[in-house]
């Protein structure tokens, strides 16, 4: 008994006839009906009989095809678990990450990663948000971390975000600086306005602080484009900046000090944004499994 004769039987069952099993399959009715003899002479029963709806399993017919059934099944999962493992071992996949946490995050995500899987070929793109959202939609990559999607992005039918985790956002401020020697934890609103150096607009990380100070005078005196050079600025004592928990694990010690802030809301969701209709290689699926347990 082969897989194939299996196949060929449950379609016979399935499409009610022949002529319509073999365009199902490819194959030539003759070959179909070789197929179901074979099966027919080794198990010693009739599993077909004609009748004026069609093509029906006789009971021995109900029997194989519940059977047959479970064993294509079982040999389509088996297939998989063997496709999946290959994968690990030489496949390929694409993603996107936002700026503020592609230098933090995948370091310690793709370290561990690469030394468990050398032979897959990882490519990534660092781009804003609204930059990785066609990505993820045209299929140049397979999936994209991100921060700070749409109302409407997330209304896409086309498109699933799933929450990964939160990022707290942190005070970041020279040695010395009132809010950082302050015995209680800080308000953001406690923040002078011209203090505050601000990322560019477009940074998720930017309309993230742009929403909490809602409603309070703000100061954009004082931008630019990465959290490093940021940082930069507050060591030289130019004002103060936010910056998510990860971005604050890589600043060196010395003349800058982060501070959690009091209360709730000081926070980013990460989230994964993929296509809905598409799953992810199992690579990929290994990589956020990482992720999700880190």
């Amino acid at each position: 008994m082969e897989l194939r004769q299996l196949e060929s039987f449950v379609a016979i069952v399935e499409e009610g006839s022949l002529s319509a099993a073999s365009k199902r399959h490819h194959l030539s009715q003759p070959a179909l009906s070789q197929q179901l003899h074979a099966l027919e002479q080794e198990l010693g029963e009739t599993l077909l009989h004609r009748h004026p709806r069609g093509i029906m399993p006789t009971a021995a017919g109900e029997l194989l095809l519940e059977h047959a059934r479970v064993m294509l099944a079982q040999a389509e999962r088996l297939q998989g678990e063997f496709h999946g493992r290959r994968e690990l071992e030489s496949g390929s996949f694409s993603f996107g990450i936002i700026p503020t946490l592609a230098p933090y995050l995948l370091p310690q995500l793709l370290g561990p990663f690469r030394k468990s899987h050398p032979g897959v070929m990882v490519s990534v793109r660092e781009s804003r948000t609204d930059q990785l959202i066609p990505m993820v939609i045209s299929g140049e990559i397979e999936f994209a971390i991100l921060s700070g999607a749409s109302a409407e992005d997330r209304r896409k039918a086309t498109l699933q975000l799933r929450e990964l985790f939160r990022e707290p956002l942190l005070l970041a401020a020279p040695v010395g600086h009132p809010l950082t020697v302050k015995k209680n934890l800080p308000h953001p609103e406690e923040i002078d306005p011209s203090e505050l150096i601000h990322l560019s607009e477009g940074h998720c990380l930017a309309d993230r602080t742009r929403r909490i100070w809602r409603g309070c005078k703000q100061d954009y005196r004082l931008q630019c484009d990465q959290i490093s050079t940021a940082l930069a600025m507050v060591s030289a004592g130019m004002g103060v900046t936010i910056v998510p928990k990860l971005a604050s694990r890589a600043i060196p010690h010395g003349n800058i000090v982060c501070r959690a802030f009091a209360g709730k809301g000081m926070e980013r969701p990460v989230h994964l944004l993929k296509l809905r209709r598409s799953r992810l290689t199992p690579a990929a699926e290994k990589l956020i499994a990482s992720l999700v347990k880190s």
